[in-house]
């Protein structure tokens, strides 16, 4: 069988020497098969091969993802126990993963169409979710086990990777839906956000939150928009009113470019200000389960059913218009958060309980009531509008 050794495109600063180290773009995949169809190739690769690709923090960055990977996607723990109980099964698990590269080069090794693909300029058109998995399980499988599953991996030219990434795309509806969620991925200012929150050691993702780094807990997307919307500057809580819902989440995250999501996003957002938010609203959370621990009952329930409504009221004592500010004369934020923010949130909750029993005396019908906006806009009327 002829795989045509000559190089599909021009071939530049890829030795085959194994002690070459990879360049984050360029790798080298030995194939068990390989043939070239038309203008691309598809090769049988082992999992061992393949977990280089992403094997980073960073590889959705590196490699062009769509999207970052989705650890609590059920399509992903199938393909990952797949990996684990019967790897010779993986191979047939989904669509063929999808490479892009600006130059490839075939070398036979003349035994039944084996040999090595080289590849510069890689990206990833479809199965990042798989090659993270395939990364992840290379730590605690052995390379032998691994070895014994077999992908198939189809490689484009990049001048093909969009025309190729459109069919993918509308497969992959069938598998891991694209969500509103995925749209944080193309916003330039939490992408700036990510580059400041590297320089200081985290590791921010716009899709997932932090995930990892000095922060054991993370934080997620919905965390941080809740944050943010609690420390707006607007005096109004119709934002934290609708993000208090994942369905109001999904809301604002449809459109990334609207007036609602700049109201949070915008180019004056700052990595300082997400965390500053994000502990914030944590710190008021942790109140509000201390006081529900001493006393849930009666008309206290309020707190259990409206928790941010608390968090946004109590922090209109902070300031505000400070949050992105990290310039030396900014306020000491840690200092207001650990300890102005707690007695502030205690009163303002009992407050708020207050303010209903007057206004609603013996009415307990707080589930369904109490994440409204109409009640939430009379409770703060009566709790700022007297304070």
């Amino acid at each position: 069988m002829d795989n045509n050794h000559l190089p599909l495109g021009p071939w530049r600063g890829v030795s085959w020497a194994a002690d070459t180290p990879p360049a984050l773009d360029r790798h080298i995949l030995r194939a068990r098969h390989a043939v070239r169809i038309g203008d691309h190739w598809s090769a049988l690769i082992a999992a061992n091969e393949l977990a280089v690709l992403a094997d980073r923090p960073d590889a959705a960055e590196v490699l062009g993802a769509r999207r970052g990977y989705l650890p609590d996607s059920p399509v992903n723990r199938s393909f990952a126990d797949a990996l684990r109980e019967r790897p010779e099964d993986a191979g047939i698990f989904g669509p063929p993963v999808v490479l892009s590269a600006r130059s490839l080069h075939w070398e036979p090794d003349w035994s039944g169409g084996a040999g090595r693909l080289g590849l510069v300029g890689v990206r990833i058109v479809n199965g990042f979710q798989r090659l993270v998995e395939v990364a992840h399980r290379a730590r605690e499988l052995s390379p032998e086990e691994l070895d014994r599953a077999l992908l198939w991996v189809v490689v484009v030219a990049d001048e093909d990777g969009d025309r190729a990434r459109g069919m993918c795309d509308r497969a992959a509806h069938r598998v891991n839906p694209f969500v509103p969620q995925d749209n944080l991925a193309l916003c330039p200012h939490l992408r700036r956000a990510q580059a400041e929150f590297r320089k200081e050691g985290s590791y921010f993702d716009p899709r997932r939150g932090v995930v990892s780094g000095p922060h054991p807990v993370g934080f997620t997307p919905a965390d941080v928009f809740r944050s943010l919307a609690a420390l707006s500057p607007v005096q109004h809580p119709s934002m934290s009113n609708q993000l208090q819902t994942g369905e109001g989440l999904d809301a604002l995250w449809s459109d990334i470019t609207g007036p609602a999501y700049r109201g949070l996003v915008h180019e004056g957002l700052h990595a300082i200000g997400i965390q500053r938010a994000v502990e914030a609203r944590r710190e008021t959370q942790r109140v509000i389960a201390r006081l529900l621990k001493r006393n849930g009952r009666g008309h206290r329930k309020l707190l259990e059913y409206a928790p941010e409504l608390v968090t946004w009221t109590a922090c209109r004592v902070l300031p505000l218009e400070t949050l992105h500010d990290g310039s030396r004369t900014s306020p000491n934020w840690t200092k207001l958060i650990n300890g102005t923010l707690p007695a502030e949130t205690e009163r303002v909750a009992d407050l708020l309980v207050g303010g209903y029993v007057r206004l609603h005396g013996s009415d307990r019908t707080f589930k369904p009531t109490a994440p409204t906006l109409g009640l939430w806009l009379e409770l703060v009327d009566a709790v700022l509008g007297g304070a």
